[in-house]
């Protein structure tokens, strides 16, 4: 007999050891799905760029170390459920789930850098999911144990040897077997909900605004406020009576798992709604970015014409200019000077039809050469100061339909600005580093910059903004197109807009 209790106290003590272990292994495993979720979507700020992975296993093991303390430490048992043999009311679990989102959102809001609204919103989410996949799988495998449960108590009745002999090892494995299998299922489950939502949000691939953080925050917080719920009902201790919900009502053992799931497929959907939002949004501005860079070649094509027909009409001209002069040269002269005039006075003809064809601006590139001359002609009509240092990288490999692209939108942008100013100028510039080509415009300016709610792209002054604002958007695909960036700086009165592109140096 003394053997028979050893061995089953030693049993016993190894089952518990195997529980402790499967539990803290699940739960660590649970907290690295939670940095592999926000691994790619954050970065960390500037000062811990280079620890990263220090940041993200400090993630992961401060809060195991809360979790371990809270579940297998007297003291902090005693304080989080008011018993030190751990979890007796269902509710009492609803205080540790809070401190632990809140640690998990301080925690992102000082080591992750970017919008405090997208830190927030993926560390909150990454916290729901977890309770979400618990709640939809728990009913289903509590009815699983339940219905095992009573098929050995059908046997011990039937008086089943084998099962009457073993019934507390038989038992002890199906139970250790039950929570692998829980685990497991949930754990796969988990990472299948998380890299679907990942992928949905790298696809997006920049911050959210205000409002679309908003709309993807909803169904999180309902499923968590259902979550919370479920804690707080789920299961009752009274006078050593252990009362379940799902005992209670029958019904919960399906709506429970119905509406957790609906929860998850909510939150999924609302990516991949937003998703297919941005991509469509990212095809119209596509569209509108096309259609400027056709105007901008028609604009150019209509300089290039009218340059070939005024040389063309030249030209026509330029044979009765001569003759003209012929008959002058050979007219009895009554008088130099008023020979002299009229020579004069054709030859200034000429010069000025000459001038007329002539570009304002000589850039080394026909194209910007069109656009520069251009938009010299729109300032001198408004009286706006206009200075160029700009040469055409030929030995770059860069298109001079994509920099016509930039001039075109930069110098509009300077000369919308600086016509509303007093003494406007506008000063355009470039100049090449290696392989790396930059383009300077600076203009009058005594306001202040307006970004959009990402933050990133200048926001248009103009009211209708579903047909403005473009401008900046070609620009900035232009610069992408050559791995380059826009930045934009205002202060001591002017306004610069700076373009850097990579080209390859031949």
């Amino acid at each position: 007999m003394r053997n028979q209790r050893a061995q089953k106290e030693n049993g016993t003590a190894l089952i518990d050891v195997l529980y402790v272990l499967l539990d803290l292994i699940s739960h660590g495993l649970k907290r690295v799905l939670m940095v592999y979720f926000i691994h790619g979507l954050l970065e960390v700020k500037d000062r811990y760029k280079n620890r990263e992975r220090w940041v993200e296993t400090g993630l992961v093991f401060s809060l195991l170390a809360f979790y371990m303390a809270v579940n297998y430490v007297p003291f902090m048992k005693a304080l989080f459920y008011g018993s030190e043999e751990g979890l007796v009311q269902s509710r009492s679990s609803i205080f540790p789930v809070f401190i632990n989102l809140l640690f998990v959102m301080g925690y992102g809001l000082h080591f992750y850098g970017g919008k405090k609204s997208n830190i927030c919103y993926l560390l909150f989410t990454a916290c729901t999911l977890n309770e979400l996949v618990m709640f939809t799988l728990h009913s289903l495998f509590v009815a699983i144990i339940s219905g095992i449960s009573a098929l050995m108590t059908y046997l011990v009745i039937e008086e089943n040897v084998f099962i009457l002999e073993n019934f507390y090892p038989i038992f002890s494995v199906i139970q250790f077997l039950w929570n692998l299998s829980f685990h497991v299922v949930f754990l796969v489950l988990l990472y299948k909900v998380i890299s679907s939502l990942k992928r949905n949000f790298a696809a997006i691939n920049r911050e959210f605004s205000h409002v679309q953080t908003l709309f993807l925050f909803v169904p999180g917080i309902i499923g968590l406020c259902f979550s919370i719920m479920l804690r707080s009902i789920l299961y009752t201790y009274n006078e050593s009576h252990i009362g379940f919900l799902m005992d209670e009502y029958p019904e919960t053992r399906f709506l429970i798992p119905l509406i957790s799931g609906l929860c998850l497929i909510s939150i999924l959907f609302s990516a991949v709604i937003l998703r297919k939002l941005v991509e469509s949004s990212e095809k119209e501005a596509m569209v509108e970015i096309y259609r400027n860079r056709i105007g901008d070649m028609e604009e150019y094509m209509k300089d290039v014409e009218r340059l070939y027909d005024g040389i063309r009409g030249m030209r026509h001209d330029m044979k009765n200019c001569i003759a003209d002069l012929e008959i002058l040269m050979c007219k009895e002269r009554e008088s130099d000077g008023d020979y002299r005039e009229e020579i004069r006075g054709y030859l200034d003809g000429l010069c000025e039809a000459m001038d007329e064809l002539d570009m304002k601006c000589n850039t080394g590139n026909p194209v910007t050469d069109v656009v520069v001359s251009r938009k010299i002609r729109a300032m001198k009509e408004r009286g706006i100061s206009f200075a160029c240092d700009f040469l055409f990288p030929e030995r770059l490999g860069i298109s001079a339909f994509d920099i016509s692209i930039l001039l075109n939108n930069g110098l509009d942008n300077a000369l919308e600005a600086s016509e509303r100013e007093k003494n406007p100028f506008i000063r355009l510039s470039s100049y090449c580093k290696g392989n790396m080509f930059f383009i300077e415009i600076r203009n009058t300016f005594t306001g202040s910059i307006q970004t959009s709610d990402t933050g990133n792209v200048l926001k248009t002054s103009k009211n209708d903004t579903s047909i403005h604002g473009f401008g900046i958007k070609n620009m900035k695909s232009c610069a992408e197109k050559y791995y380059g960036t826009l930045r934009c700086e205002s202060g001591d009165g002017e306004f610069l807009l700076a373009v850097m592109l990579q080209g390859k140096e031949n």
